[in-house]
């Protein structure tokens, strides 16, 4: 459901920039006759073949209509799909089951990790070791509050993770705040928490993270996951990622 609520945000964001470009462009429409294009509007006809500028923007109009036309009839059903969705998390959803087992660990309904990946030794970040200074439940060294609670998250789910671990990409090493293997596949996912948007060229370094992730290879809400910080408010918001993206 995550990815359709993404889906439809996309949409009605696009259908917005569509409308208002549209009150830009110029009324009427491309004609051709011959070899030879006529700007028709309140039935007239101009000539318009050596004016490549308008004819380029007449194309754009008539592409943008087409295209606002689909997103209208997107939308609506995108909507009534969503209204009709079961969005329970799995912790809900557990505790619809029989008694017997909801007292088993939660862990028990997910992919355990059985190759020992998460506990071999692994190069770690070594920046600032003094700020690992939040635990995990399971005793996780960490260097925030939000990154204990997403890292108590994935142990809940019995999913094997590594902090702060190095990653080599072309001639840059990074060292991403997650590193996952997803337990049904095996395939890499990063998880990139930013929490500190108020700090001097945050933003900055940030989106060069993310752009040199995407360069090699890593995708937006399939092998890569970012958060902030009002993501982290929402345990039904961590439970939904984790859920669509690495279970």
């Amino acid at each position: 459901m995550n990815s359709m609520i993404i889906e439809l945000k996309n949409y009605q964001k696009e259908l917005n920039e569509i409308n208002e470009e549209l009150q830009t462009l110029p009324a009427g429409r491309l004609v051709k006759k011959g070899a030879c294009y006529y700007h028709y509007t309140n039935e007239r006809e101009i000539g318009i073949t050596k004016n490549i500028a308008l004819i380029r923007t007449l194309c754009r109009k008539k592409y943008l209509i087409a295209r606002q036309k689909q997103l209208n009839h997107n939308i609506p059903i995108i909507l009534r799909c969503i209204s009709k969705l079961d969005d329970a998390t799995s912790e809900e959803l557990i505790r619809t089951l029989p008694t017997s087992y909801q007292e088993v660990p939660n862990s028990y309904f997910f992919h355990q990790s059985t190759d020992g990946w998460a506990a071999e030794p692994y190069e770690k970040n070594p920046y600032r070791p003094e700020d690992l200074i939040y635990f995990s439940n399971s005793g996780t060294p960490v260097r925030s509050k939000s990154e204990m609670l997403i890292t108590n998250h994935l142990e809940s789910y019995d999913i094997p993770y590594r902090y702060d671990a190095a990653i080599t990409l072309g001639s840059q090493k990074k060292y991403p705040d997650f590193t996952i293997k997803k337990p049904s596949n095996g395939k890499l996912i990063l998880w990139e928490h930013f929490g500190a948007l108020g700090q001097p060229n945050y933003v900055q370094k940030m989106n060069e993270k993310m752009s040199l992730y995407i360069k090699h290879g890593y995708i937006p809400s399939e092998t890569l996951i970012y958060t902030f910080e009002a993501d982290i408010r929402s345990t039904r918001r961590l439970q939904g990622l984790i859920e669509s993206i690495i279970l």
